[in-house]
């Protein structure tokens, strides 16, 4: 038990770092080439979003075979990361698509960022604190935490 709970604190410390260290491309993957940092930043973030869900899935995935959460629970959480992972999707492609952010944009992100947010919130309140094993919400609370870090930049980034 000990040794999970090491395993998924380490899990976690290599997503926040990850976050910190990655860089965006200089726009020669499709996207404008003269991006400013703060429509980079926002894709980045976005990425982190997408690349923290894909981590829960598998952590979910070994919760249901450990029987530490129930089959309905994990049907449940897939269904809410599959609407996250979309909401996110649709914001990142949406952004990686835009050179800068002005007065004219930044509402109409902010309004397509509020389906991501209320996802991410659908996910934290209708399942991961559904989860009865004291643990395994635990587990998924870490994700929904390092979730939250992209979210705050993201809005400050919008405002």
């Amino acid at each position: 038990m000990k040794r999970r709970r090491i395993t998924a604190a380490s899990l976690i410390l290599v997503l926040a770092l990850l976050s910190l260290s990655f860089k965006c491309g200089d726009g020669s993957n499709g996207g404008p080439a003269q991006q400013t940092d703060q429509v980079k930043q926002a894709a980045k973030a976005a990425d982190d979003i997408a690349t923290t869900v894909n981590a829960m899935i598998k952590a979910k995935r070994d919760l249901l075979s450990s029987n530490l959460i129930t089959k309905d629970e994990s049907n449940q959480l897939s269904k809410l990361l599959k609407k996250v992972n979309d909401a996110d999707r649709m914001f990142y492609n949406r952004v990686k698509q835009l050179a800068q952010f002005d007065a004219t944009n930044k509402p109409n992100f902010a309004t397509l960022f509020t389906s991501v947010t209320s996802a991410i919130d659908e996910l934290n309140t209708s399942g991961v604190l559904g989860i009865r094993n004291a643990d395994a919400k635990s587990k998924l609370s870490a994700f929904i935490a390092t979730i939250n870090i992209a979210v705050v930049t993201i809005k400050a980034l919008l405002q």
